[in-house]
């Protein structure tokens, strides 16, 4: 039986941590391959994406590239938004019937993750792998208590990077040369993205 992960997000932009985080998950979960997956438009998020859906998916191409265990889809990009998770699980088990599916989180994200639409069902259609950063708060929501045997934890090394610092040091004129990899850089310089408006 195949083991897939899946790993969503907006991806605005792609950097180091995603990629660090999906090949730890890769690892250690004993993923044949990882499936990255940007949103259209995340639910629990107010603000939309600042680079274009087809911007973040060419980006998140050039970050993938060379590594043969990482694939990126576009489930989400052709649905009509906002994206749900349960949406896209439920392509994957379609599209490859008998795998075991691993959705990836940062640790950061469990916290919420029983606000996520239908999560009970989601939680019955694959299991749910987190990464867990050193010196993290090690806490499991007393929401998802009853489905502690469907979420693994896995160690990774977390680097505190973000898609949000990155936007607003490209705004200042800051560097971004090793906080994202170097043809998203260049994709980002080309394409002047993140250069203006507010995170406001």
């Amino acid at each position: 039986m195949k083991r897939l992960g899946i790993y969503g997000g907006s991806f605005d932009p792609p950097h180091m941590g995603h990629l660090l985080l999906a090949e730890s998950a890769r690892e250690e979960l004993d993923l044949e391959k990882v499936f990255f997956v940007p949103a259209r438009q995340t639910p629990l998020k107010n603000r939309p994406s600042l680079a274009t859906p087809e911007e973040r998916w060419a980006m998140v191409n050039l970050a993938v590239e060379g590594n043969p265990f990482f694939e990126t889809s576009r489930v989400e990009l052709l649905r009509e938004p906002p994206s749900y998770t349960i949406d896209t699980v439920r392509y994957f088990r379609q599209r490859f019937p008998g795998a075991e599916f691993w959705f990836i989180l940062g640790e950061d994200v469990l916290a919420e993750f029983h606000h996520w639409r239908q999560y009970r069902e989601l939680l019955q259609l694959t299991g749910i792998g987190v990464g867990k950063r050193p010196g993290g708060p090690g806490r499991f929501p007393a929401a998802l208590e009853e489905y502690r045997e469907k979420i693994r934890f896995f160690s990774h090394p977390g680097i505190e990077i973000s898609s949000q610092t990155i936007r607003e040091r490209i705004r200042q004129g800051r560097s971004v040369r090793y906080w994202v990899p170097e043809k998203v850089r260049e994709y980002i310089l080309q394409h002047r993205l993140y250069t203006e408006g507010s995170e406001e």
